[in-house]
Parts: C-alpha cells; sequence; structure tokens
C-alpha cells in the first residue's frame, strides 16, 4: 500500500534535506534526501531539484496540489526519479548549505512552506517557489562582483 493510499503521510516524510555542495555561476549541485525515498538523491541544477521534490509530493500526495498540472501533449511524463541511473556511491563532500525544506501547501501552482538554514539554525517561511530559490541563493557563497566598474573607468580613459 502506498502512502498517498492511506492518506497518512508520517511528519519526517514531509520535509526534504537539500545538501548543495557546489553552486557555480548560481547553479546548485547536491543531493536532495527524504525518508520515504530513503537514500539522497543526486541533482544537477535547480530545474532538476523542483523537479524531484514536486514528483516526490505527487507520489505522497501530500500536500495535495491545489491546481492540476499542465503540460504540453498528452502523454504523462515519467516521474523525474526514474532518469536517475544507479551510480556508485560517491564520497561525501562538505556541504555549502544545507536546507530543511517542508512544503506545507501547493497553491495558486507554486509551493508555500518553512526552509531552515541548518548551519545558522535559522528558519523562516516561503510563499512560492520562487521564494524558495532566493532564500536558498541568499545563504550560498555569492559570485565576486565584475569588474565592468573599472571597464567602464578604462573605456573612458581611451575616449580621451
Amino acid at each position: 500500500m502506498t502512502a498517498s493510499m492511506n492518506k497518512m503521510v508520517s511528519e519526517d516524510m514531509r520535509s526534504c534535506i537539500i545538501r548543495v555542495e557546489r553552486y557555480d555561476n548560481k547553479n546548485p549541485e547536491g543531493t536532495v534526501y527524504n525518508l520515504y525515498y530513503g537514500v539522497e538523491v543526486p541533482f544537477e541544477n535547480l530545474t532538476r531539484l523542483l523537479l524531484l521534490m514536486e514528483d516526490l509530493m505527487d507520489e505522497l500526495d501530500c500536500p495535495q496540489a491545489s491546481v492540476k498540472s499542465r503540460r504540453f501533449g498528452i502523454e504523462r511524463k515519467q516521474p523525474e526519479r526514474y532518469s536517475i541511473p544507479d551510480l556508485p556511491d560517491k564520497p561525501e563532500t562538505e556541504a555549502l548549505a544545507t536546507f530543511r525544506v517542508k512544503v506545507l501547501f501547493r497553491q495558486g501552482a507554486s509551493w508555500q512552506g518553512k526552509i531552515e538554514w541548518m548551519e545558522e539554525g535559522m528558519e523562516t517561511s516561503f510563499r512560492s517557489a520562487l521564494e524558495l530559490v532566493k532564500l536558498m541563493d541568499s545563504a550560498l557563497p555569492q559570485p565576486q562582483a565584475c569588474c565592468l566598474i573599472g571597464m567602464d573607468e578604462q573605456d573612458e580613459e581611451l575616449a580621451m
């Protein structure tokens, strides 16, 4: 019997642990863990992470979506987790940041819930998947500012 059949989802299964191990050019890479799957599932980009989490919530039917997802075409795609190859265990690397994400609602074709930045012990709410992404970005190392200001000054000197 699946979790969606008996409609009882343990509180532990409602949270995902996201470990971001790399963050190059605002592209997160790492793993996402949920007790339901029992393994850390790797993700290589933000799209993959969000689709993995959405597939998990669809499978658990928790929280229930308030609107049916739209798609192009008639055929239903396979869940994102089915495209994960069997990978050998990789050595665990130190995470840049670890987040506990608990989606409480899926309303307005988005997510609402709580996110905890575990290293800092800080928790806040998010009102959309975009706000969740922005909160995670604010906790991750930011790229160095580009030298555009210096280039503008050089261009001005050349113009004189």
